[in-house]
């Protein structure tokens, strides 16, 4: 069933798009790499459950590297992302009945949003794109072949298994989908409950599958064993913990009293730098009681609501514009953990390594940055011209009009997730704003032939009127 499925899919168009979408790493000449690319390398090869990241992608790159080249998972994630676009395209995007048209689209989106430069990431990030739109696909996309819906159903959950923040952001997307179809009265009509069930029921199963990975690899029955410092550090960058420590230092039950005059101003550096009240009381597993008391004592006082509220809501909006490109792309050369475990895993890619564009510091960011935030300036305006205008949005079928809400939604919801769960970020934000690009392209292909300008015909002279 699902070789013949896959036998009939165009592989020509699709390997020239994965091409596309390697652009970015073959112009660096070796897959590009971030800070945290070195941790996934060494979790997948040492077979080790990292505290604060999933293992997920860590053997996703064992797997796929054949532990012998790292452009091999370059390779296959962006295949992944070619297919979820390709198959988007196709069935939102009925007007573009070519190969070549829906080629030229999916082109001139991944120029203009700069995609290319996540896709050839050794990073998990460009897996919260791809189940995104697999996600919309299974809800929205009709009619799906039975096969097709197992590929679509096995990417949402191994995207869902690839960070702890697509677990959540898919989680609250399906939430925000269904509530959405209860409160539209209208909405309710076509909403397509059954995939919308079929959906939720695969991100659920990530909630247990991630955890049950994590305990057969020795790392508990966890989703994250390092949540608590993570949230902690939101506690700090916020200003609440310092509220909680003034309400609940007098009996001194806590140890982090004795640093409440030294306390960092922002998360970042309270998890990572040696000098921090973490490090200096033990480290990750030597607080894990102390902070899980304190975020739950936190989380159960309604005092800490309008503050806690308030910054969440800051953090999102915060995020949403923090879009730049090249974030965290910098050399990382000798004593660096990312040139370290290459040497220690790839020893013969290392001299390919080492002369990338990246950590020759020959990588410029600022005219696609300055391109990506007019796209996508441009494309929240379309998009809300066309959901405002009665006649241009009932003139959408109701499939597409909720596709692109649906991929409106992951935008917010991302934001939502990595603001108040991690850190203010361009890059966290950057690999899916992208895909409100997308839906406004979709939409504005759709409802051309009701906006273009119409040239009126020339006027008929009454004497040839009357000859004729």
């Amino acid at each position: 069933m699902i070789q013949s499925y896959l036998r009939r899919l165009p592989w020509g168009w699709l390997l020239l798009t994965t091409l596309l979408l390697m652009s970015a790493a073959f112009y660096n000449g070796f897959p590009l790499v971030t800070s945290d690319s070195g941790a996934y390398i060494y979790s997948g090869m040492s077979l080790t459950v990292p505290a604060d990241r999933p293992l997920t992608y860590g053997l996703f790159l064992r797997v796929f590297s054949l532990k012998h080249s790292l452009w091999g998972p370059v390779l296959v994630q962006s295949l992944l992302l070619a297919y979820v676009l390709w198959r988007s395209v196709q069935v939102f995007v009925p007007r573009l009945r070519s190969h070549a048209a829906r080629f030229a689209l999916l082109a001139a989106v991944v120029w203009a949003s700069g995609i290319a430069w996540f896709s050839g990431q050794l990073m998990p990030d460009v897996f919260t794109p791809i189940g995104v739109l697999a996600l919309a696909l299974l809800v929205w996309g009709q009619p799906l072949a039975l096969a097709e819906r197992v590929v679509l159903g096995g990417l949402l959950l191994l995207a869902s298994l690839m960070h702890s923040s697509n677990l959540l952001t898919y989680t609250l997307l399906l939430g925000v989908v269904a509530a959405g179809g209860w409160v539209v009265g209208a909405v309710r009509r076509w909403m397509p409950w059954r995939r919308l069930a079929a959906a939720a029921a695969l991100v659920a199963a990530a909630w247990v599958a991630l955890p049950g990975l994590h305990a057969a690899f020795g790392g508990g029955f966890t989703v994250s064993s390092g949540s608590h410092v993570f949230l902690m550090g939101k506690l700090v960058e916020t200003g609440v913990l310092d509220r909680f420590l003034a309400d609940n230092c007098a009996d001194g039950q806590y140890r982090l009293c004795a640093f409440r005059d030294k306390l960092p101003n922002n998360a970042i550096d309270f998890i990572w730098s040696g000098n921090s009240p973490l490090a200096q009381t033990g480290g990750w597993d030597a607080n894990r009681a102390e902070y899980r008391s304190i975020i739950g004592r936190v989380l159960l006082s309604p005092r800490y609501y309008p503050v806690l509220l308030e910054e969440a809501a800051q953090g999102t909006a915060r995020q949403l514009t923090h879009v730049a490109h090249g974030d965290g792309l910098t050399p990382f050369l000798d004593n660096t953990n990312p040139f370290w475990k290459i040497q220690e895993s790839f020893p013969f890619e290392l001299k390919e390594y080492t002369n990338s564009q990246q950590n020759r510091g020959a990588l410029q960011f600022e005219d696609l940055t300055s391109r990506s935030y007019l796209v996508l300036g441009l494309s929240a305006l379309l998009l809300l011209g066309v959901l405002t205008t009665a006649y241009l949005r009932h003139a959408l079928p109701a499939g597409l009009l909720g596709w692109a809400l649906t991929l409106v939604a992951a935008v917010v919801l991302n934001a939502f997730t990595t603001a108040n769960l991690a850190n203010v970020l361009d890059r966290l934000q950057t690999r899916v704003a992208w895909v409100s690009v997308l839906a406004a392209a979709a939409l504005l292909v759709e409802v051309w032939p009701r906006i273009r300008p119409r040239v009126p015909l020339p006027a008929v002279p009454a004497e040839a009127e009357a000859v004729s």
